[in-house]
């Protein structure tokens, strides 16, 4: 949540001097020197054409200049806005000698109702995890959030990133989470060039990270047009070191650093300030995104590396007792993904009461009803039925009477309940 001072408004002389500050900072940081001086033109010249004239509004000149920063630029890291408190907070900071990165400290304090954005740590069924992550905040504070979910996954047989609405935010928890899944010894993520300094930093993985590594499971990345930024860094990082799978739609093309600047006592401009150069492509995903090894509309992506991820380890697993338990799931899944409509009428002659169990049709769907619990059924044959990741049922016939077979993943055998009549 923004500053919401509107008291603040604007005339003709203050936008005019707005709009010369932004020309000198666009000037001496934005990363590309000739696209800098056609939006400083393009600026200028609408001020002389009156473009300007009248906004009283802060909040209606922040619209308006961010659409002609990106018109010309095409570069989505341009943001223009009205933030009195955070412009403030960056007039006590000498750009030109801080090293570090700015960190707004009072959006972090609001993430921690979010969690940090670190939303979901979940096993899915076939002992898969996934991780929901919603904006990357940074290492120094949301570090042990993200440690602690990476653990609570720690003996899962595969990883799923889902960064499908992250819009980006701080490298350090990039560079965290990827020494996650290498090996201790350092790697190079990134290369990157800032305009202003004439300078080159690199960012390396981790030698040392708490708690276990993943560096040999299956990872995969979920995707959409959301994702940006920070985001796209993690996911381009790990295609290029081969190390993960991605899924889903290719990504918004956002790449280049960004800093923010004050612009009078009033606004604050986000400037892309670098670029990255990855050291296995030599480039980066600007204005072109990162494109998925599996393309699928962005809503089937997690269904589709969950299947995959399944399959990939179902074909490793050599422990035969393990191979029982992900069959058992996999199919499951297929079930739950690639499921059809029950035909009903097949089943009708099964509705009644079992040994301990119900079989009822509500509202056109066929219901197990197992110690009080419901569990609505799915197939994908109208063969084999699941209440739900553990427990598959089969309906037969023997002597005329009517058989449900339960199977229970857990244990071995089958347990045969006979229609009460």
């Amino acid at each position: 949540m923004k500053d919401q001072n509107i008291e603040q408004l604007l005339d003709n002389n203050k936008v005019e001097e707005v709009i010369a500050e932004i020309c000198n900072k666009v000037i001496n940081y934005y990363i590309f020197p000739e696209v800098a001086e056609k939006i400083s033109s393009y600026l200028l010249d609408n001020l002389n054409k009156s473009a300007y004239q009248n906004i009283t509004d802060p909040r209606e000149l922040q619209k308006v200049i961010t659409n002609d920063l990106h018109k010309i630029s095409n570069d989505l890291h341009f943001y223009f806005e009205y933030n009195p408190r955070m412009a403030k907070e960056l007039m006590l900071r000498d750009y030109d000698q801080q090293e570090d990165e700015y960190i707004d400290e009072h959006e972090l304090k609001l993430s921690l109702y979010d969690n940090y954005h670190i939303v979901k740590a979940e096993r899915l069924p076939g002992n898969i995890g996934y991780i929901k992550i919603n904006e990357f905040q940074p290492a120094e504070y949301a570090g042990d959030v993200m440690v602690g979910a990476l653990q609570f996954l720690a003996n899962t047989y595969a990883l799923i990133f889902d960064v499908r609405n992250n819009g980006g935010g701080y490298p350090s928890m990039v560079q965290l989470i990827i020494s996650y899944l290498v090996g201790p010894s350092s790697k190079i993520l990134n290369t990157f060039y800032e305009r202003k300094k004439d300078k080159y930093s690199q960012t390396y993985t981790l030698p040392y990270v708490p708690g276990k590594r993943f560096f040999e499971k299956p990872v995969y990345v979920l995707t959409s047009r959301r994702t940006a930024s920070a985001a796209e860094e993690f996911t381009y990082n790990l295609k290029m070191m081969e190390r993960a799978v991605i899924i889903g739609e290719t990504t918004r093309g956002a790449a280049n650093p960004i800093d923010y600047f004050p612009i009078s006592e009033m606004f604050v401009i986000s400037l892309p300030i670098g670029k990255p150069i990855n050291p296995i492509s030599n480039e980066n995903w600007e204005g072109k995104g990162v494109s998925p090894d599996y393309p699928v509309p962005q809503e089937e992506a997690l269904k589709k590396a969950h299947l995959l991820a399944l399959n990939e380890i179902f074909k490793s697993v050599s422990d035969q007792e393990k191979k029982e338990l992900l069959e058992f799931e996999l199919e499951y899944c297929k079930a739950k993904y690639e499921g059809i409509e029950i035909d009903k009428k097949a089943l009708k002659d099964f509705q009644g009461e079992y040994e301990g169990a119900k079989i009822v049709i509500v509202n056109d769907k066929i219901i197990y009803e197992r110690k009080n619990v419901k569990y609505p059924l799915i197939t994908r044959d109208n063969k084999t039925f699941f209440a739900n990741e553990a427990v598959k049922l089969l309906f037969e016939v023997e002597n005329q009477k009517k058989v449900l077979i339960i199977h229970q993943r857990n244990f071995p055998g089958k347990l045969k309940l006979y229609k009460r009549m």
